[in-house]
C-alpha cells in the first residue's frame, strides 16, 4: 500500500479528519504525504480526544481500524500503525487508558513494544 492509498483509506473511514488532514498536509505532499506523519499528526490527536472524552462509538471504530491495518498482510500499513500509533501511545499520560481499547493484534504489538520499558 502506498501513502496515498493508506491516507485515502484513513479519510474514507474518518471523514471528520479531512480538515485537519488538509491543514497538516497542504504544505507537504497532500494526499501522498507519508502516512507515518499523517497518522502521528492527524490520527493520533483524534484518538487521544476520543479516549479522553470517552466517545464510545469513535473509540470502537478507531481501534477496529487500527486492528484491521495491523492484522493486514501489508507491511507498510503495519509499520505505520506500529510506529505512529502503537509506539506513540507510550508518550501519553493516558497510555494505560488507551491500551485497554486495543484489540488482539494491536495489543500484542503494544505489549511487545513496552514490555521491556516498564
Amino acid at each position: 500500500m502506498s501513502p496515498k492509498e493508506l491516507n485515502t483509506k484513513l479519510l474514507e473511514k474518518f471523514p471528520e479528519l479531512n480538515d485537519k488532514f488538509n491543514e497538516q498536509t497542504s504544505w507537504q505532499e497532500g494526499i501522498s504525504t507519508g502516512s507515518i506523519v499523517v497518522f502521528e499528526d492527524v490520527f493520533m490527536p483524534f484518538i487521544i480526544n476520543a479516549v479522553e472524552k470517552n466517545l464510545t462509538d469513535s473509540i470502537k471504530n478507531i481501534f477496529e481500524f487500527v486492528e484491521e491495518l495491523i492484522s493486514s498482510n501489508d507491511e507498510y500499513a503495519k509499520n505505520v500503525v506500529e510506529v505512529a500509533i502503537i509506539e506513540n501511545i507510550g508518550s501519553y499520560d493516558i497510555k494505560d487508558k488507551i491500551a485497554k481499547f486495543l484489540l488482539p493484534e494491536s495489543l500484542k504489538s503494544y505489549q511487545a513494544s513496552f514490555s521491556d520499558k516498564h
